[in-house]
């Protein structure tokens, strides 16, 4: 028996991750299917290396393959998630691409609008068509919704992000707090906004944000109060505790694993 923001259901709990083949979206599925969920992934590539850490039973990962653009990708994913394993409990938008850390003045006015646009589709129109196809099973199962911010929500400089990436990342916090006011009391919704953790996270043109470790880590450390760097393992299971009965009294909120940045 699930038990899924204060409501029982007869059936084991259910997801959707966007993202989930890679990086804290690949940790977070791995988390979830550890502690009993079933996980339907929409994500452009299949996981890389082997399959997930702590993954055992292929019939508890359900993977399509789809672009976050796409409303279509986002029906399948949501159908595959409710045909396969007979509900949906939690939605968590992770998808996101990085704009590099391009500056107002960096790039040509079409270049610039290519690039804002490319971001800003994939982190916020992508969020957007994935809760408009969870948010009906969620409403039926009494669910959740968890999307991936960064600290890029609350910062404008200093964290290695761009224009772009700064500007949709600050529409997805509004897009939360929106769709919280507008969910409740069938969903609720919150966010996760870790602060530098190190993934495979690539920019517009394909490139890794984290290219030299150690150099970035040391950014990373240098910049939070606490001086941590945390791995995506350890930020996945604030995602499960957001869908859980622990925070059952919990809508529109952001947990922020950032090393304290808000009192920098």
């Amino acid at each position: 028996m699930a038990i899924d923001g204060g409501r029982r259901t007869e059936r084991g709990p259910v997801a959707v991750v966007t993202g989930g083949a890679s990086g804290i979206g690949r940790a977070v599925v791995a988390d979830l299917v550890a502690h009993g969920y079933r996980v339907a992934v929409l994500d452009r590539d299949l996981p890389e290396g082997r399959g997930l850490p702590q993954v055992h039973e292929a019939d508890r990962v359900r993977w399509v393959v789809g672009d976050v653009r796409d409303p279509d990708a986002h029906s399948r994913v949501v159908e595959a998630a409710l045909s396969h394993f007979g509900g949906l409990d939690l939605f968590v938008g992770n998808a996101g691409v990085h704009d590099g850390g391009i500056r107002v003045r960096d790039l040509a006015g079409a270049a610039l609008a290519e690039v804002a646009r490319h971001v800003l589709d994939v982190d916020v129109v992508g969020y957007l068509l994935g809760a408009r196809a969870a948010a009906g099973p969620l409403a039926d199962s009494g669910g959740s919704m968890v999307f991936t911010l960064s600290d890029a929500s609350y910062l404008v400089r200093g964290n290695g992000a761009g224009i772009a990436y700064t500007a949709a990342k600050y529409a997805a916090l509004g897009v939360v707090r929106h769709l919280a006011a507008d969910l409740a009391p069938s969903v609720r919704v919150n966010a996760v906004a870790p602060g530098g953790v190190v993934t495979g996270l690539r920019t517009v043109a394909g490139d890794r944000v984290f290219g030299g470790t150690e150099e970035i880590t040391a950014a990373v450390r240098g910049l939070n109060p606490l001086g941590v760097v945390l791995r995506a393992e350890q930020v996945a299971p604030l995602y499960r505790f957001l869908a859980s009965a622990a925070a059952a009294g919990m809508t529109g909120e952001v947990l922020r694993p950032d090393g304290g940045l808000a009192v920098r």
